[in-house]
């Protein structure tokens, strides 16, 4: 049973990105791109695109172009899978970055400032210390959507993997999961509200 969760889940996503025709993704109700090389995505009147860096062998660039932008913008350089999505405002990219094996990650791109910030640390610490889960589980936070205003994010913490000996170690360390919510701020990752169930209301922010 050891990482059957984390490959599933990887596979997952390389079969949604691997087709033109399932490169947009809804999330609740947000579009949300896994960009592949050198493919443009266009939705909500903005395009994305992707392709490798030229100062950093082996890392991938992103850029974003908006409706009003006479080119490109780079907001972001990874080196395996994302899932972005452009504010309400068109100002902020909220970014999930599967930065490694079982590793996860939730950032915020700034495109005025340039500056990338990652919001999802205070979530992860309160989520250990309400839920305490099993030291065994693989828990990443996932990003789902903007608020209208884009000063709020939601998060959702994601079980994607199990490190048990056997399939019973497993279940028993999963009955330790709680499918909880986050609602957090875009430009801090302060949390603002913390919902303990699997199901959230429509407006969580």
């Amino acid at each position: 049973m050891k990482a059957i969760k984390f490959y599933i889940v990887a596979l997952l996503l390389l079969i949604t990105c691997a087709t033109a025709e399932s490169q947009v993704l809804q999330r609740r109700n947000t579009n949300w791109i896994c960009p592949d090389l050198e493919v443009a995505y266009r939705v909500d009147n903005y395009e994305i695109t992707q392709r490798y860096c030229a100062t950093e062998p082996g890392s991938l660039c992103v850029f974003v172009k908006r409706a009003n932008d006479k080119a490109p913008t780079q907001f972001y350089m990874h080196h395996r899978a994302i899932l972005v999505t452009l504010g309400h405002r068109k100002q902020l990219v909220l970014i999930n970055d599967w930065e490694a094996s079982k590793s996860g990650t939730v950032l915020v791109a700034n495109l005025n400032s340039g500056v990338n910030t990652k919001i999802d640390r205070q979530a992860r610490l309160m989520y250990q210390r309400h839920v305490k889960p099993d030291h065994r589980l693989w828990i990443v936070p996932q990003a789902f959507e903007f608020s209208p205003d884009d000063r709020k994010v939601l998060l959702r913490m994601v079980e994607e993997d199990v490190s048990a000996a056997n399939q019973q170690d497993s279940i028993k360390a999963s009955r330790t999961y709680r499918d909880w919510w986050y609602s957090v701020n875009s430009q801090t990752g302060r949390v603002s509200r913390e919902y303990r169930a699997n199901k959230i209301p429509n407006k969580w922010w």
